[in-house]
């Protein structure tokens, strides 16, 4: 099962999406930290945010793991975040990414629950 949870920033997304997760025992992507996490990926690899194909590369490999939450709550990770956002190629990976999460969820688990813009209507339109 795939809980599609839509809305604008800081309209309380992410709290009910994770009561649910936990509730019903679902895997939870916060997909907006996609792009903070593959900001602060390139930057940790010595790469531009602003280069696509750089971007790309490490959006098409993401490990959420090896990335601390902490880490993406900085200021620096919300400008790499914007910048590599703007690229068709990381928006593209990372569509892949919210698809295969959404479709086999991590940890054997019955179904996820995805937070987010457009996760509705372009991400998991099944949901």
């Amino acid at each position: 099962m795939i809980v599609a949870i839509d809305g604008q920033a800081a309209a309380g997304k992410g709290t009910l999406a994770r009561k649910v997760a936990d509730q019903f025992d679902f895997a939870y992507l916060d997909t907006g930290s996609l792009y903070r996490a593959t900001g602060v990926a390139v930057l940790k690899a010595g790469g531009d945010p602003t280069d696509e194909a750089a971007a790309a590369k490490i959006a098409r490999i993401l490990d959420l793991s090896s990335v601390r939450d902490e880490e993406l709550r900085t200021a620096a990770a919300g400008v790499a975040a914007s910048q590599v956002a703007v690229h068709k190629a990381v928006r593209a990976a990372l569509l892949d990414f919210q698809r295969e999460f959404a479709h086999r969820p991590p940890g054997n688990k019955a179904g996820a629950v995805l937070d987010g813009r457009d996760i509705g209507t372009v991400v998991c339109p099944d949901a």
